[in-house]
């Protein structure tokens, strides 16, 4: 059984404009956390809530380092 999931929510990022680079490296670069949903900054990574999320309450932390491949990065980085 196939199921679709339906998230309109969504829509306003699907149909939106397109910046150029990679969101997750930009984020940390703004200045307002509060409007970017960042919740919190340590060394290495932040956290931040998925604006357009399928599941409430989605948490992302991700590395201020830009990494490709989940391999790469280091223990610490980790």
């Amino acid at each position: 059984m196939t199921s679709t999931l339906w998230a309109p929510w969504r829509m306003a990022y699907i149909t939106g404009p397109k910046g150029g680079g990679c969101l997750l490296c930009d984020l940390p670069r703004r200045g307002d956390d509060r409007k970017n949903l960042v919740l919190r900054r340590g060394p290495r990574t932040y956290v931040v809530m998925n604006r357009y999320p399928y599941n409430n309450g989605h948490l992302m932390i991700v590395p201020y380092r830009h990494c490709a491949d989940f391999g790469r990065f280091s223990a610490e980085d980790a």
